[in-house]
């Protein structure tokens, strides 16, 4: 895994003040990252041109608009012409400097009026944009001039669009981001997975470790990659399929949710799976025969998932609840109505405090469950927006309020976040790998699933989150046509990963 920043400013202090470089060196190797992507790009570029391979350069007032006229200047070495769009007036003394120098090796300049006429013009020959106009340091909203740049970009077609270490705004639809010296936060929202396109890290003059080792400054979040998955592989041979735990779903309104999770657990390991409704809800249901119904609890029970198909007024949900409360050690994971639908509540508070510090429950809503929870627990006010943008903040608030229990937050990249009672702060995972092909009803059952499965087999619920999320995700990469996946051909993807 690989560690995501919220702020990397400190950590270019530490590098400059450790290993004697200055802003200039680092800004030149920035610089340089971002040349060789162009030029390595430009290079696969097959002619006729009118004239030759023009690259434009967007420039803002501060260090990233710095970074973009050293590229500019930079990129005059190659056979190539470069355009920079002074979008914003250069501020910071390395800005002014950069622009100075630039001016002097002989870039074309350009204001932001003359853009459209400009692209017009090179329409044939633009081979390359860069967005250097705010980096990683910008909040708030973009200033009109840039939002009306990057609208004329966006619109550009068969060119390579590259984004100097973040996406100004998140609004420049990049192909690839170069990212300076370390992974940002700001890569990794929903709304980010859409406009980074391939995210690189470039060194700044010493390597990527030597730059993240600081230890006054510590990652917000911790990047999963494939490497991380761990597959519930069963190693010994002298088992039984007790040895593998007992997973029980709690059935509602929805049966087939609960066939869902109940497949997906009985393919990730779980030796027994059962389906439990204490009404007569799973009578003359088509429910398939490797998986056992029945009224109670049994009492070999390792792992329960309650809340999929459960529905928002269900009776027993209450009662499930009170079960969980009373016993445990029995690992639970929570998704969908139970934990969004009001009349859960209190019994839902309860059972997160009895949960402190026990690590074997996990909760995995999307952005409007956990907004909906949020409320019903006292913990705020959010709109499901709020949490989409907000989600590693939602994810240390409740992780901080209920120690111990584990968070799967759904969404186009999912958090997994866990406040383990012996450490300071909130642990954040940031799974990247699932896809569009995971929009469809059902998915979440799947994920689901899998968690309880690998809580039934004793697995920490941290831990069950993380290989459960990966499985899901990276299972969901195996669908040749994304909008045709069904929860079954999921599970189905396992044996491929």
């Amino acid at each position: 895994m690989k560690k995501i920043y919220s702020d990397t400013r400190e950590l270019d202090k530490a590098a400059r003040s450790t290993f004697g470089l200055t802003e200039d060196i680092m800004m030149e190797n920035a610089a340089a990252a971002m040349e060789k992507e162009i030029s390595d790009y430009i290079k696969k570029c097959n002619g006729p041109f009118l004239s030759r391979p023009t690259v434009l350069v967007l420039c803002g007032g501060g260090n990233n608009g710095g970074d973009g006229y050293a590229l500019a200047r930079r990129l005059i070495s190659h056979d190539v012409s470069v355009t920079v769009c002074e979008v914003l007036e250069a501020k910071s003394e390395m800005c002014i400097l950069q622009k100075e120098r630039a001016k002097k090796s002989g870039v074309h300049f350009i204001s932001f009026y003359e853009l459209d006429d400009f692209l017009t013009e090179t329409s044939f020959d633009l081979k390359a944009v860069a967005d250097c106009i705010f980096g990683s340091g910008f909040h708030g909203e973009l200033p009109v001039q840039a939002k009306a740049v990057l609208d004329a970009v966006n619109k550009e077609k068969g060119l390579l669009k590259l984004a100097c270490d973040i996406p100004s705004g998140i609004y420049f639809k990049a192909d690839v981001t170069v990212t300076m010296g370390a992974l940002k936060t700001q890569l990794f929202t929903d709304r980010s997975k859409d406009m980074c396109g391939k995210i690189k890290v470039a060194d700044l003059g010493i390597s990527r470790s030597s730059f993240e080792n600081c230890p006054s400054v510590q990652p917000e979040a911790f990047l999963l990659e494939e490497s991380d998955l761990v597959l519930p592989i069963r190693e010994k041979q002298n088992v039984h399929k007790g040895t593998f735990g007992h997973t029980v779903i709690y059935s509602g309104e929805k049966t087939g949710a609960s066939v869902i999770v109940g497949t997906a657990a009985l393919n990730f390991g779980s030796g027994l799976v059962s389906l439990v409704d204490k009404t007569d809800g799973l009578e003359n249901k088509n429910i398939p025969y490797e998986l056992m119904t029945g009224k109670q609890l049994p009492e070999n029970t390792t792992a329960v998932a309650l809340g999929m198909g459960l529905g928002i007024n269900n009776d027993c949900g209450n009662e499930y609840l009170e079960t969980l409360i009373e016993n445990k050690n029995i690992a639970a994971v929570l998704d969908a109505d139970i934990l969004s639908g009001e009349k859960f509540s209190e019994k839902l508070k309860e059972l997160l405090y009895s949960r402190r510090g026990l690590d074997n429950l996990i909760l995995t809503p999307h952005p409007k469950e956990f907004a909906n929870m949020m409320k019903h627990l006292g913990l705020g006010e959010y709109e499901a927006a709020d949490v989409v943008e907000n989600k590693l903040e939602c994810a240390k608030k409740f992780c901080s309020e209920f120690e111990g229990v584990t968070l799967i937050l759904k969404g186009a990249d999912v958090v997994i976040a866990q406040k383990n009672p012996s450490e300071e702060n909130v642990r954040i995972y940031v799974n990247v790998f699932g896809t569009a092909a995971l929009a469809k009803a059902g998915s979440g059952d799947v994920l689901g699933g899998f968690a309880a499965a690998l809580l039934a087999q004793h697995k920490n619920s941290l831990g069950s989150a993380v290989h459960a999320s990966l499985a899901h995700a990276l299972a969901s990469q195996k669908c040749s046509v994304n909008f045709s996946l069904t929860p079954f051909e999921l599970i189905s993807y396992l044996k491929q990963i």
